[in-house]
Protein backbone atom coordinates (compact mmCIF):
# COMPACT_ATOMS: atom_id res chain seq x y z
CA UNK A 1 0.00 0.00 0.00
CA UNK A 2 2.90 2.33 0.85
CA UNK A 3 4.47 1.69 -2.20
CA UNK A 4 2.24 2.68 -4.28
CA UNK A 5 1.42 5.69 -2.53
CA UNK A 6 4.97 6.86 -2.42
CA UNK A 7 4.52 6.02 -6.94
CA UNK A 8 1.76 8.17 -7.28
CA UNK A 9 3.24 11.14 -5.43
CA UNK A 10 6.66 10.31 -7.09
CA UNK A 11 4.47 10.68 -10.49
CA UNK A 12 3.14 14.31 -9.76
CA UNK A 13 5.74 15.58 -11.97
CA UNK A 14 4.10 13.56 -14.90
CA UNK A 15 2.01 16.25 -17.10
CA UNK A 16 0.05 13.93 -18.71
CA UNK A 17 -0.85 13.03 -14.88
CA UNK A 18 -0.54 16.35 -13.83
CA UNK A 19 -3.38 17.72 -15.74
CA UNK A 20 -6.11 15.55 -14.79
CA UNK A 21 -5.08 16.06 -11.32
CA UNK A 22 -5.37 19.79 -11.73
CA UNK A 23 -8.77 19.42 -13.78
CA UNK A 24 -10.41 17.31 -11.06
CA UNK A 25 -9.39 19.54 -8.09
CA UNK A 26 -11.06 22.09 -10.03
CA UNK A 27 -14.38 20.41 -10.52
CA UNK A 28 -14.03 18.99 -7.10
CA UNK A 29 -13.55 22.64 -5.56
CA UNK A 30 -16.52 23.48 -7.67
CA UNK A 31 -18.57 20.34 -6.55
CA UNK A 32 -17.59 20.92 -2.71
CA UNK A 33 -19.25 24.11 -3.36
CA UNK A 34 -22.29 23.28 -4.44
CA UNK A 35 -22.48 20.29 -1.57
CA UNK A 36 -22.18 23.46 0.93
CA UNK A 37 -24.60 25.12 -0.24
CA UNK A 38 -27.32 21.84 -0.40
CA UNK A 39 -26.56 21.17 3.34
CA UNK A 40 -26.87 24.50 4.33
CA UNK A 41 -30.44 24.07 2.45
CA UNK A 42 -30.92 20.69 4.24
CA UNK A 43 -30.03 21.84 7.37
CA UNK A 44 -31.61 25.45 7.10
CA UNK A 45 -35.38 23.97 7.61
CA UNK A 46 -34.38 21.91 10.99
CA UNK A 47 -35.40 23.71 13.95
CA UNK A 48 -32.80 24.75 16.15
CA UNK A 49 -35.06 25.12 19.20
CA UNK A 50 -34.58 28.99 19.26
CA UNK A 51 -37.88 28.81 21.61
CA UNK A 52 -37.05 26.50 23.86
CA UNK A 53 -34.74 27.47 27.09
CA UNK A 54 -31.55 25.40 25.64
CA UNK A 55 -32.19 27.17 22.14
CA UNK A 56 -32.18 30.64 23.87
CA UNK A 57 -29.01 29.78 25.45
CA UNK A 58 -27.08 28.58 22.09
CA UNK A 59 -28.55 32.43 20.63
CA UNK A 60 -27.08 34.15 23.24
CA UNK A 61 -23.80 32.32 23.42
CA UNK A 62 -23.95 33.02 19.73
CA UNK A 63 -23.44 29.44 18.94
CA UNK A 64 -26.65 28.93 16.89
CA UNK A 65 -24.79 30.08 13.59
CA UNK A 66 -20.88 28.39 14.64
CA UNK A 67 -23.22 25.04 15.04
CA UNK A 68 -24.96 25.55 11.85
CA UNK A 69 -21.69 26.15 9.70
CA UNK A 70 -19.90 23.57 11.20
CA UNK A 71 -23.08 21.20 10.93
CA UNK A 72 -22.96 22.42 7.15
CA UNK A 73 -19.11 21.65 6.90
CA UNK A 74 -19.11 18.42 7.85
CA UNK A 75 -22.38 17.57 6.11
CA UNK A 76 -20.57 18.58 2.81
CA UNK A 77 -17.72 16.49 3.66
CA UNK A 78 -19.50 13.26 4.90
CA UNK A 79 -21.44 13.77 1.15
CA UNK A 80 -18.41 14.19 -0.55
CA UNK A 81 -16.72 10.73 -1.12
CA UNK A 82 -19.70 9.47 -2.96
CA UNK A 83 -20.06 12.92 -5.58
CA UNK A 84 -16.36 12.09 -6.04
CA UNK A 85 -17.49 8.84 -7.52
CA UNK A 86 -18.91 10.94 -10.69
CA UNK A 87 -15.83 13.59 -10.65
CA UNK A 88 -13.40 10.29 -11.08
CA UNK A 89 -15.29 8.72 -14.19
CA UNK A 90 -14.58 12.05 -16.44
CA UNK A 91 -10.94 11.37 -15.91
CA UNK A 92 -10.59 8.02 -15.78
CA UNK A 93 -8.74 6.92 -18.94
CA UNK A 94 -6.35 9.88 -18.94
CA UNK A 95 -5.03 8.84 -15.61
CA UNK A 96 -5.09 5.11 -15.98
CA UNK A 97 -3.31 5.67 -19.21
CA UNK A 98 -0.70 8.23 -17.76
CA UNK A 99 0.27 5.92 -14.91
CA UNK A 100 0.38 2.82 -17.08
CA UNK A 101 2.42 4.38 -19.90
CA UNK A 102 5.29 5.23 -16.50
CA UNK A 103 4.84 2.05 -14.66
CA UNK A 104 3.29 -0.88 -16.83
CA UNK A 105 4.35 -0.12 -20.75
CA UNK A 106 4.77 -3.94 -21.23
CA UNK A 107 0.80 -4.40 -21.01
CA UNK A 108 -1.12 -4.64 -23.85
CA UNK A 109 -3.58 -1.55 -24.59
CA UNK A 110 -6.31 -1.16 -22.26
CA UNK A 111 -9.97 -0.58 -23.65
CA UNK A 112 -11.04 3.08 -23.44
CA UNK A 113 -14.45 3.56 -21.50
CA UNK A 114 -16.34 6.04 -23.01
CA UNK A 115 -17.05 8.16 -20.87
CA UNK A 116 -21.07 8.61 -21.14
CA UNK A 117 -20.91 4.80 -20.00
CA UNK A 118 -18.70 5.80 -17.37
CA UNK A 119 -20.83 8.89 -16.09
CA UNK A 120 -23.57 6.99 -15.79
CA UNK A 121 -22.43 4.05 -13.85
CA UNK A 122 -20.76 6.42 -11.44
CA UNK A 123 -23.77 8.76 -11.28
CA UNK A 124 -26.26 5.50 -10.17
CA UNK A 125 -23.83 4.39 -7.68
CA UNK A 126 -23.51 7.99 -6.42
CA UNK A 127 -26.85 8.23 -5.72
CA UNK A 128 -27.35 5.03 -3.85
CA UNK A 129 -23.84 6.01 -1.80
CA UNK A 130 -25.66 9.36 -0.87
CA UNK A 131 -28.68 7.59 -0.21
CA UNK A 132 -27.33 5.16 2.89
CA UNK A 133 -25.25 7.80 4.02
CA UNK A 134 -28.61 9.88 4.18
CA UNK A 135 -30.14 6.92 5.55
CA UNK A 136 -27.28 6.46 7.98
CA UNK A 137 -27.00 9.64 9.28
CA UNK A 138 -29.52 9.80 12.20
CA UNK A 139 -27.27 6.76 13.23
CA UNK A 140 -23.57 8.43 12.76
CA UNK A 141 -24.65 10.84 15.02
CA UNK A 142 -26.27 8.99 17.63
CA UNK A 143 -22.76 6.69 17.25
CA UNK A 144 -20.98 10.14 17.83
CA UNK A 145 -21.49 10.08 21.69
CA UNK A 146 -19.48 6.90 21.83
CA UNK A 147 -16.31 8.00 19.88
CA UNK A 148 -14.88 6.55 17.50
CA UNK A 149 -18.29 4.24 16.47
CA UNK A 150 -19.72 6.70 14.07
CA UNK A 151 -16.46 7.61 12.35
CA UNK A 152 -15.81 3.48 12.04
CA UNK A 153 -18.96 2.64 10.56
CA UNK A 154 -18.75 6.12 8.35
CA UNK A 155 -15.50 4.95 6.79
CA UNK A 156 -16.41 0.88 6.88
CA UNK A 157 -19.50 1.40 4.80
CA UNK A 158 -18.04 3.95 2.52
CA UNK A 159 -14.67 2.49 1.64
CA UNK A 160 -16.65 -0.70 0.84
CA UNK A 161 -18.35 0.90 -1.33
CA UNK A 162 -15.85 3.45 -3.08
CA UNK A 163 -13.08 0.54 -2.74
CA UNK A 164 -15.75 -1.96 -5.20
CA UNK A 165 -16.49 1.38 -7.84
CA UNK A 166 -12.94 2.12 -8.18
CA UNK A 167 -11.51 -1.08 -8.66
CA UNK A 168 -13.87 -1.95 -10.91
CA UNK A 169 -14.18 0.82 -13.11
CA UNK A 170 -10.06 0.47 -13.41
CA UNK A 171 -10.86 -3.32 -13.82
CA UNK A 172 -12.98 -2.75 -17.03
CA UNK A 173 -10.09 -1.36 -18.78
CA UNK A 174 -8.80 -4.61 -19.04
CA UNK A 175 -11.76 -7.33 -17.61
CA UNK A 176 -15.54 -8.00 -18.26
CA UNK A 177 -17.95 -7.15 -15.91
CA UNK A 178 -18.10 -10.46 -14.49
CA UNK A 179 -14.30 -10.71 -14.48
CA UNK A 180 -13.44 -7.66 -12.40
CA UNK A 181 -16.34 -8.76 -10.12
CA UNK A 182 -14.55 -12.02 -9.82
CA UNK A 183 -11.23 -10.80 -8.98
CA UNK A 184 -13.08 -7.98 -6.50
CA UNK A 185 -14.67 -10.20 -4.68
CA UNK A 186 -11.09 -12.99 -4.32
CA UNK A 187 -9.30 -9.79 -2.72
CA UNK A 188 -12.29 -7.66 -1.31
CA UNK A 189 -10.44 -7.34 2.17
CA UNK A 190 -7.52 -5.73 0.07
CA UNK A 191 -9.65 -3.34 -1.44
CA UNK A 192 -12.17 -2.88 1.10
CA UNK A 193 -9.02 -1.30 2.84
CA UNK A 194 -7.87 0.64 -0.13
CA UNK A 195 -11.48 2.08 -0.27
CA UNK A 196 -11.45 3.16 3.58
CA UNK A 197 -7.68 4.48 2.55
CA UNK A 198 -9.93 6.59 -0.24
CA UNK A 199 -12.20 7.95 1.80
CA UNK A 200 -9.98 9.41 4.39
CA UNK A 201 -8.27 11.11 1.60
CA UNK A 202 -11.51 12.24 0.53
CA UNK A 203 -12.23 13.53 3.76
CA UNK A 204 -9.09 16.13 4.71
CA UNK A 205 -10.01 19.53 3.67
CA UNK A 206 -8.04 20.44 0.52
CA UNK A 207 -6.22 17.29 -0.18
CA UNK A 208 -9.65 16.11 -1.01
CA UNK A 209 -10.20 17.70 -4.10
CA UNK A 210 -7.60 16.16 -5.35
CA UNK A 211 -8.93 12.77 -4.00
CA UNK A 212 -11.05 11.60 -7.01
CA UNK A 213 -8.23 11.80 -9.60
CA UNK A 214 -5.00 10.76 -7.35
CA UNK A 215 -7.74 7.99 -5.72
CA UNK A 216 -8.05 6.31 -9.24
CA UNK A 217 -3.71 6.39 -9.99
CA UNK A 218 -3.72 4.28 -6.38
CA UNK A 219 -6.31 2.08 -8.25
CA UNK A 220 -4.31 1.49 -11.20
CA UNK A 221 -1.48 0.45 -9.09
CA UNK A 222 -3.57 -2.32 -6.73
CA UNK A 223 -5.64 -3.34 -9.96
CA UNK A 224 -2.22 -4.33 -11.32
CA UNK A 225 -1.00 -5.99 -8.32
CA UNK A 226 -3.18 -8.63 -8.29
CA UNK A 227 -4.01 -8.45 -12.19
Amino acid sequence: MLTDILRVLAQLDDKRLLRPVLLGFVASAITLAGLVAVSAWLLGGIDTGGDGWFGRQLEALGLVEILGSFAVGVLALLLFPAVALTIQSLFLDSVCDAVEARYYANTPPAREVPIVEGVLAAVKLTVLVIVVNLVLLPVYLILMLLPPTGLILYFAVNGYLVGREYFETVGLRRLTLAEAKVTRRQNRMMIWMDGVLLVLLFTVPFVNLAGPTLGTAYMVHRFHRIW
